[in-house]
């Protein structure tokens, strides 16, 4: 009778100290990162467009994971305040519609929801009718799933 009391006492000696007992809990890292994202919704042309803030001012950028650029229209960019003028148009290459021409600028920043990327290049472009979002801002985005019609964008930032 005894041995069964112990044997008893140590199987519930045993299962208190398992439940309080910790198990394996890392520390808590030091700087958590925050993942910033924007959806944007198919438009029913089949394209993604983002409005974003450009130097400060919106401009409304059809999505291209193609262009090597970021391509602003010639109103577009006089919207933002860059000095637009022809003669300093040099070409630029060759696209769809044949040689495309245009003025290297340089843009304070892009701002798409709460994804943001300072100083960088982009292009104006001759007789555009649609500013462009390409790879020098894409590049710096973390992630890009579409899945049927959104496109999800996800930044990872250290907080």
């Amino acid at each position: 009778m005894i041995e069964r009391v112990l044997l008893v006492a140590t199987l519930a000696g045993g299962a208190t100290l398992g439940v309080f007992w910790p198990l394996n809990k890392s520390p808590a890292p030091a700087a958590a990162s925050a993942a910033l994202e924007v959806t944007l919704e198919r438009s029913s042309d089949k394209h993604f467009y983002a409005d974003t803030e450009v130097n400060g001012h919106p401009v409304r950028f059809l999505v291209d994971t193609g262009a090597s650029e970021i391509a602003l229209t010639e109103d577009d960019a006089r919207k933002i305040g860059l000095q637009v003028d022809p003669s300093k148009y040099e070409l630029l290459g060759e696209g769809a519609s044949g040689l495309v021409r245009g003025q290297y600028v340089e843009l304070d920043g892009i701002q798409l929801g709460a994804i943001r990327e300072g100083k960088t290049k982009a292009v104006v472009v001759q007789g555009a009718n649609v500013s462009l979002l390409g790879q020098p801002f894409l590049e710096n985005i973390d992630e890009i799933v579409i899945r049927k019609d959104e496109m999800l964008l996800r930044d990872q930032k250290d907080s």
